[in-house]
């Protein structure tokens, strides 16, 4: 009953995290394919109308929450400077391959960030490992500390900047090669497919810290143990 709750627990975080992404794509296919073929909008104004959305999204969670993280800033200025780019030149491709310039930023934040002691990844795993349970959010601050998770929290950033990376140039490419109306529905397969990848990878990777998690709290709750792994142990694991 408890592993099933934390199982549901884990599940509804996930969902979470991923509702923005799921409006920020779903919605501009609804609204390209509704507006052009329903309606026969020209594509630069269906288009358009996605990337006025996410715009929209965006300053709406920043009224109602009163800040805007790094991310969501990203999506406002990609959204606003790629419509106006687009009406400019006129043309409709570079308003899909504008998408590019995020992901393309993301990804190599989160590249370079594997050089750093405080990996990209980190506050994404970190909720997800620890469900918000003070004695995970303990068991993982210690072994954080002291280094016990960095190669896998290098790891996962390096597989998540890699895949957007090679995203954000695929779309450039096609943008440019295949048309419109395929590559509108294409352009999202192939964000899709990177994420897929990359979650599927890093869970592959990640089990170590989940048993590491758990050491370490069942250490925790026995009376007169050690509760930090050694070092042989976390290398095993990991």
């Amino acid at each position: 009953m408890a592993e099933a709750a934390a199982e549901a627990s884990r599940f509804g975080s996930l969902l979470d995290s991923l509702r923005p992404l799921l409006l920020d794509v779903g919605v501009p296919l609804i609204l390209f394919y509704g507006l052009h073929s329903g309606f026969g909008v020209d594509d630069l104004w269906s288009l358009a109308a996605g990337g006025i959305f996410c715009a929209l999204r965006v300053l709406w969670s920043w009224v109602r929450a009163r800040s805007l993280e790094s991310l969501a800033l990203l999506v406002l200025i990609v959204s606003v400077v790629g419509i106006a780019l687009s009406f400019v030149s006129g043309s409709a491709r570079f308003l899909i391959a504008k998408d590019s310039l995020g992901t393309g930023i993301v990804g190599l934040v989160a590249f370079f960030s594997v050089f750093s002691s405080k990996p990209m990844m980190t506050q994404g795993l970190k909720p997800f490992y620890t469900r918000g349970k003070p004695e995970r959010v303990a068991a993982w601050d210690r072994l954080s500390a002291a280094g016990r998770l960095l190669r896998l929290e290098r790891r996962c950033a390096a597989i998540w900047g890699g895949l957007l990376v090679l995203e954000a140039v695929a779309r450039i490419i096609l943008a440019f090669i295949i048309p419109v109306d395929t590559m509108v529905w294409l352009s999202t397969v192939i964000l899709i497919t990177a994420l897929s990848w990359a979650g599927i990878l890093t869970g592959i990777l990640t089990q170590s810290a989940e048993a590491l998690i758990n050491e370490d709290v069942a250490s925790r709750a026995r009376p007169g143990t050690d509760s930090t792994p050694t070092a042989a142990q976390s290398q095993a694991a990991l």
